[in-house]
């Protein structure tokens, strides 16, 4: 997800290979100051709508729109609807009640700490609006890796040039 003229631009894909995973990049994420995010199922099934970003609040109702995405696993009551995620209930049953009454809430430092006490270090989230700011809860345990931030590296290793410091060579 990236904000660009004043628009959320989110994108959303189920790669079928790592060739596609690469193109996705390419088009999408590359050159870009983004979000982005590689979904490992914890919980929900494997479709778009499982897929990050996640919607938490619209301009047509809430004047902003406003994504959030997430890396851990929630304890958040999935039992209401085992087909969606975990992120999709905390969503629904915690951050939008609370955000919807101030979505600039969620760009202060009071919220980053409540939110990320309650969900724990583990767990990490990346919220963006159309005007291109971002909120890091739990940023402090995340990675610094060749000038981005990372929520974690434990499923995941590459040399630094592979994806980002380096232009992504063609035959990639």
């Amino acid at each position: 997800m990236y904000a660009e003229h004043g628009e959320l631009v989110v994108r959303k894909y189920l790669p079928e290979n790592p060739d596609d995973l690469i193109e996705f990049y390419r088009e999408n994420v590359r050159h870009r100051d983004c979000a982005f995010h590689l979904r490992m199922r914890t919980h929900g099934d494997i479709d778009l709508l499982n897929c990050h970003p996640y919607e938490v609040l619209n301009k047509s109702q809430h004047g902003i729109d406003l994504y959030l995405m997430h890396n851990g696993v929630l304890d958040s009551g999935n039992k209401k609807d085992v087909s969606r995620s975990d992120t999709y209930h905390y969503i629904n049953d915690y951050l939008r009640p609370l955000l919807a009454r101030d979505p600039d809430l969620a760009f202060t430092e009071k919220f980053r700490s409540l939110i990320g006490k309650r969900i724990g270090s583990f767990n990490k989230f990346v919220l963006m609006d159309n005007q291109g700011r971002q909120s890091v809860v739990n940023q402090a345990d995340g990675v610094y890796w060749s000038g981005l931030w990372l929520s974690n590296t434990y499923a995941w290793t590459a040399p630094e040039s592979l994806w980002l410091s380096q232009p992504v060579p063609e035959h990639c």
